[in-house]
């Protein structure tokens, strides 16, 4: 168990693709967010690319909005990420978003995934923020 962070330690969130589609279509808990993560160092938000690619095949352009957000944390999808997902029935998206809210060495307790469909996260173990309407 690690030991606890410090009162004024940022939140790591992750979006995953509804949440990153939901922000194409204006929803505010994801906008407050972003707001958020740009005004204080309160937030730290994290997206996984191949999350991004397959939301931006559902909302074209959708990406290079994203991409214009410089408070955003963007992470490739590398070799480990590759293996980690061979084999899963799940979008190369939802398995690169699993991998990168695994904790890791900056996030010793993995990042919170935001969602607007945690069903899809139930079966993981990931911590969720449910944005669901």
């Amino acid at each position: 168990m690690s030991p606890a962070a410090p009162a004024d330690a940022a939140v790591d969130v992750l979006l995953d693709e509804s949440a990153l589609l939901a922000l194409g279509s204006g929803n505010v808990l994801v906008s407050r967010i972003l707001h958020q993560s740009a005004a204080t160092d309160a937030w730290r938000v994290h997206v996984a690319l191949a999350a991004l690619a397959d939301a931006d095949r559902l909302r074209t352009g959708l990406a290079t909005h994203v991409a214009m957000l410089d408070q955003i944390i963007f992470h490739p999808l590398d070799l480990a990420g590759v293996l980690d997902a061979s084999g899963r029935t799940r979008s190369l998206g939802w398995a690169h978003t699993r991998y990168v809210a695994q904790p890791g060495t900056q996030t010793p307790d993995g990042v919170r995934v935001v969602t607007t469909d945690p069903k899809t996260w139930a079966e993981v173990d990931v911590r969720v923020l449910d944005i669901s309407p």
